[in-house]
């Protein structure tokens, strides 16, 4: 797949999210426990979702990620468990956006780490993606990457 990188500038979007550090490669087989307690929150009347999954990533030592396990908030609220209110990282931002299989995701995320190197850009440290509403069709999965840059 080609992809085709820009830059934006992004504005804080609310979250409902769980915290969690763990390896990136292990968040296909992990996060679906963190979410759901995000979706139970919500069930009980703690929070208002928008419904679209976000997952936010720092980089941490050692190959490790402190990660957002998220979805959208419709406005701020007290923590409930270990859901609590975030938001996305406002500023100058690279992204683009990945069409098909979720495990086809690191090749954006490459993409977009190239792309800011080939154009000067310095890394901030942390980047999220916005997941499209579920389709059954690989093909029709759409997930927006987004990468913080340096001021």
């Amino acid at each position: 797949m080609t992809y085709v990188v820009s830059l934006a500038r992004a504005e804080p979007r609310p979250l409902a999210v769980v915290r969690e550090r763990m390896s990136v490669r292990d968040v296909p087989s992990r996060f679906r426990v963190f979410l759901d307690q995000v979706y139970a929150a919500a069930k009980a009347g703690a929070v208002s979702l928008d419904g679209q999954n976000v997952f936010v990533y720092r980089v941490a030592p050692s190959n490790m990620a402190e990660i957002e396990f998220g979805v959208g908030a419709r406005q701020p609220f007290t923590s409930v468990g270990r859901v609590e209110y975030s938001e996305t990282p406002a500023g100058d931002v690279a992204t683009t956006t990945h069409w098909g299989d979720y495990a086809n995701l690191g090749a954006a995320h490459d993409a977009v780490v190239a792309w800011c190197k080939s154009e000067g850009h310095t890394l901030a440290g942390v980047s999220w993606e916005v997941y499209g509403h579920w389709e059954n069709d690989p093909a029709k999965r759409r997930t927006d990457i987004y990468q913080l840059l340096r001021s």
